[in-house]
């Protein structure tokens, strides 16, 4: 899979002191129901490796956030592939990437760094699930111009960049690490 020369970034500033976004109305996933997903064929959120599984599975059975956001992603039009790397500067814990694939479809690729079983990285993965549900609510995002677009719109940048962040993914974040607390 062919990545993009220009990559969005998400800087996560860990520890911020706004109150977390109002609970969820969606109950988390029973086993069965997250046994379900993760092995349909025509799902949308697919992990790399086993661990990753098991951060995606774990986060629909724990957090009626994280859950809500695999099903909306699942009915939409994107494809999203997430992999744990140690290749992302230190400034960045994820990030979005839009991937190069077949005419008419739009792949994304989510990188994440950090402890893969902490609830740390389940709020993280959630944060970055809600950046692709963003892009996948946003039809015109094709390539990296109208990604870079849509973010300017509705995001906020960093100094360093085409680097950029929401209040909604942040507040997603803040809410998938309340109820993993729970």
């Amino acid at each position: 899979m062919k990545v993009l020369s220009v990559v969005l970034a998400v800087v996560v500033i860990v520890g911020v002191a706004r109150e977390a976004a109002p609970a969820s109305a969606m109950a988390p996933l029973s086993a069965a129901e997250v046994r379900a997903m993760m092995s349909s064929p025509t799902r949308h959120v697919r992990a790399v490796d086993g661990a990753m599984s098991s951060v995606l599975a774990e986060g629909m059975r724990r957090s009626g956030t994280f859950a809500h956001l695999m099903l909306a992603l699942d009915k939409s039009d994107v494809i999203v592939y997430i992999e744990m790397t140690r290749h992302m500067p230190s400034s960045v814990a994820g990030r979005l990437l839009l991937a190069a694939g077949p005419e008419g479809s739009r792949y994304l690729r989510i990188q994440v760094s950090g402890e893969p079983r902490s609830r740390e990285m389940i709020a993280l993965v959630g944060h970055e699930l809600r950046h692709a549900l963003e892009v996948a609510e946003s039809p015109e995002v094709r390539d990296e111009a109208s990604l870079i677009a849509l973010y300017e719109r509705i995001g906020h940048a960093s100094p360093s960049g085409h680097h950029y962040d929401t209040a909604a993914a942040q507040d997603t974040g803040r809410q998938v690490r309340k109820e993993l607390a729970g």
